[in-house]
């Protein structure tokens, strides 16, 4: 039996730093990092989510949360530690489409006519009042998935950018790390990668479900609350008693942008184009 020491663990995170693949997946990592922290900072104030007219919850929280997740992941690959990497990528999975499941089920008390404003409780606004109290039990990520996709304007999205079957797909990869389901499911040593599997290939991998995770979700955001990816000149001005320049209000900051025009193909290339129609947001 292997008896690992400090030593040990030096000498792998030496040999992670010696091997180019692996060190363009920490800087991909950090990328997505520093993505998700701006977008929190972008989001903050416009993502508040009034549950059942009861109570109201900071949605930011958990970009935050993700952003932070993000960091753990990049740790988790400076030792090559895969299934842990994986492990939290479920979470960040989980955790942005949770974010996104807060505002849809918000939006949609509002969505239909005032009526509706004081309807019963439904029973995804109970899930998410038992979360606000740290109560929430067996929420799966299916039923927020299912929930988003009844969404009319993301059904038409999910559908023609056959969605559902990546993230099934998806999910199941990332099941196999979180469960251990076979030998090769388990943290191994960089050494162990080189020689036993194919250290490109698993870098690889792991990249393009970070990057397709991250780009999905910003395009069902951007396309179910656009003004979540609208740059502020437009708040600016209103707050300074300017009159904004005209269709400021389509603008998309800067950083957006360029996120979609340098990862849109890990979903789709013609996602920009898809957005531009249904929100007129100038992408």
């Amino acid at each position: 039996m292997s008896v690992y020491g400090e030593e040990d663990f030096e000498k792998n995170r030496y040999d992670v730093k010696q091997e180019k693949v692996f060190q363009s997946l920490v800087v991909t990592i950090a990328e997505m990092r520093d993505f998700i922290n701006d977008l929190s900072s972008l989001a903050f104030g416009r993502d508040i989510a009034f549950i059942a007219m009861q109570q109201f919850v900071n949605a930011n929280l958990i970009l935050d949360s993700a952003m932070r997740t993000l960091e753990s992941i990049r740790y988790c690959c400076l030792n090559s530690n895969f299934a842990d990497a994986y492990t939290l990528l479920r979470k960040y999975r989980d955790d942005l489409f949770y974010y996104l499941y807060l505002l849809a089920v918000s939006e949609s008390r509002f969505s239909n006519n005032l009526e509706n404003l004081n309807h019963e409780i439904t029973i995804n606004e109970k899930y998410i009042l038992e979360w606000i109290d740290n109560k929430q039990k067996d929420l799966h990520i299916t039923v927020v998935l299912k929930y988003l996709a009844s969404m009319p304007i993301l059904k038409n999205a999910i559908l023609k950018f056959e969605l559902q079957k990546s993230f099934d797909k998806l999910s199941k990869n990332l099941n196999n790390y979180v469960h251990s389901n076979g030998l090769i499911f388990y943290n191994k040593s960089c050494k162990r990668i080189k020689f036993f599997y194919n250290l490109d290939e698993e870098c690889k991998n792991f990249s393009d479900a970070l990057i397709f995770i991250s780009i999905t979700f910003l395009f069902l955001l951007a396309l179910m609350r656009p003004i979540s990816i609208m740059s502020k000149d437009y708040s600016d001005c209103l707050e300074c008693n300017v009159v904004p320049p005209k269709d400021s209000q389509y603008w998309v900051a800067p950083f957006i942008s360029e996120f979609f025009n340098k990862y849109s193909f890990a979903l789709d290339s013609e996602c920009i184009n898809y957005l531009r129609k249904e929100t007129g947001m100038q992408i």
